[in-house]
């Protein structure tokens, strides 16, 4: 079902990387998706009335939200409440952001940090192109949250160390000496 007013493609599902661009107006996505290699990440840009709408369009959730002004929608607060989306603001700052979401002030840093996160590497693992994380050794993981742990490595996120246990599994699997641990003076999981 098309939420109305948002254009044709834009509740297309989607299985690859995804940043979803949520802001009164199209200038930040159109900036993002200028900015970032298309072979990485697909930019879907949603006003904040059709946020609900563009994140469910992810699969399995978005890999990454940049919002810009005030209001945090209600979709978007259960998502990241949820699952870990890495989480970008453009300026002034909603209540209800993750405590592990990185704000800016200016457009080139943020752009720079998308693009930073986009090409993550660590210990022989490293986004792949469209989705997943190239394996040392060879191999492909369409896991999203290993995904995301690399995305914001050293960083992390403040879910329980529970909603990372399928990204435990590749590892363990892969014999990769990284886990999701969560630092027990922040509560922080991440990759360490």
């Amino acid at each position: 079902m098309k939420a109305v007013g948002a254009p044709l493609g834009l509740l297309a599902v989607e299985s690859d990387r995804s940043l979803v661009v949520v802001a009164s107006d199209g200038e930040l996505a159109v900036g993002i998706r200028d900015g970032v290699d298309r072979a990485r990440v697909m930019v879907k840009d949603a006003r904040p009335e059709e946020a609900t709408a563009v994140i469910a369009s992810c699969r399995p959730w978005p890999w990454m939200v940049v919002g810009s002004g005030p209001g945090l929608p209600r979709g978007l607060a259960r998502v990241l409440t949820f699952h870990p989306v890495v989480t970008l603001w453009l300026g002034v700052e909603p209540s209800g952001l993750p405590a592990q979401h990185h704000g800016f002030a200016h457009f080139a840093p943020l752009l720079a940090e998308i693009r930073r996160a986009a090409c993550a590497a660590v210990d022989g693992m490293r986004l792949a192109p469209g989705a997943g994380v190239e394996l040392p050794g060879g191999g492909i993981s369409g896991n999203a949250e290993l995904q995301a742990l690399i995305s914001v490595r050293p960083g992390g996120f403040g879910l329980p160390l529970q909603a990372f246990r399928s990204a435990d599994r590749v590892l363990s699997r892969r014999g990769i000496s990284l886990r999701p641990r969560r630092d027990p003076v922040t509560g922080v999981v991440s990759l360490r």
